[in-house]
């Protein structure tokens, strides 16, 4: 009597071409979703040159949503140009952090997507707040960092 062995499935997905545009395009557009009315009017603030109006907002939409990385985001770019390059900073590093927590092994493709999308969005404006500060090194950080994935420091690293 005979048994039949299994065959080894790939274990990672195959995805076309037309596929990943689609996701990258879905991964875009979710990155200006609707958050609330609010949200809208903090962003036409600060589109409209009162970032001071738009911080404002910002921070008691925070209060409600402490660990959304947009809303830190956001709000780190509405202090950069209100002219507060170290609260950008923080808020825009809590943001890093937060979309790095959420960089996990085995999510979708439009997920990983758009935390790959957000996270450079929020790298670009960490360099301009590093650089406002003269923080050379964090500049210099950030530029390394946008040829990597996300996650790649936690999940490639070699096991001792």
């Amino acid at each position: 009597m005979g048994c039949v062995l299994p065959r080894k499935v790939p274990m990672s997905p195959v995805v076309t071409r037309r596929e990943y545009l689609d996701m990258v395009d879905l991964a875009l557009d979710s990155l200006s979703r609707e958050r609330g009315m609010a949200y809208e009017d903090a962003l036409e603030d600060l589109v409209e040159g009162r970032p001071a109006w738009a911080t404002g907002v910002l921070s008691s939409l925070l209060e409600r949503r402490p660990d959304d990385p947009t809303l830190h985001r956001v709000l780190g770019i509405g202090y950069f140009h209100a002219g507060n390059a170290r609260l950008a900073a923080c808020h825009l590093e809590t943001a890093l952090m937060l979309l790095g927590r959420a960089a996990v092994p085995g999510i979708s493709l439009l997920r990983s997507l758009r935390i790959e999308l957000e996270a450079s969005v929020v790298r670009l404006a960490l360099m301009a707040a590093y650089k406002r500060l003269g923080h050379r090194a964090g500049v210099i950080r950030c530029l390394v960092a946008q040829t990597r994935p996300l996650g790649w420091d936690l999940h490639s690293r070699p096991r001792a």
